[in-house]
């Protein structure tokens, strides 16, 4: 029986870290379905369609703004809110943070908050290494999607 392959939801808004990240996953996994939001409030309309194997999200949406001329206040929502819906909705996929902004005193503790005590988090401080974030990846997804490629 073949396993299907995973479908990964991943929001970040810094394109050199998502080339990261894409390569990384393609590199470790045979078959993926990956899809890129650099915006959250994109990424939710697409969650509310359907559940992905795994979310990967950044929590701060610093530079991409929801429309043309908008300003920082537009910004659609942050990481943090959307680990709110998403609690709320009481999704059972699991989810990987990665952020810088969890090196911050309290930011982690903060998104735990917003997550509450049902989902299934796991968190990964940036910069990380192509293996810490592909061991990240395994603790979310489990070993029935492991590839043995290199990165």
């Amino acid at each position: 029986m073949k396993i299907q392959p995973p479908r990964i939801v991943y929001i970040d808004d810094e394109e050199c870290i998502q080339k990261f990240v894409e390569r990384v996953i393609r590199n470790y996994f045979n078959e993926v379905s990956l899809l890129k939001f650099r915006n959250r409030d994109e990424a939710w309309q697409e969650l509310l369609r359907t559940d992905p194997n795994l979310l990967i999200t950044d929590l701060r949406n610093d530079n991409v703004p929801t429309f043309p001329g908008s300003t920082k206040e537009d910004m659609g929502m942050s990481g943090f809110e959307l680990l709110q819906l998403l609690a709320a909705r009481q999704v059972k996929y699991p989810i990987l943070v990665v952020s810088g902004c969890l090196s911050i005193s309290g930011m982690e503790g903060m998104a735990k908050k917003c997550a509450g005590p049902n989902l299934n988090v796991s968190y990964l401080t940036k910069p990380f290494t192509a293996e810490l974030f592909y061991q990240g990846l395994l603790k979310c997804l489990g070993p029935s999607f492991h590839s043995d490629a290199p990165v």
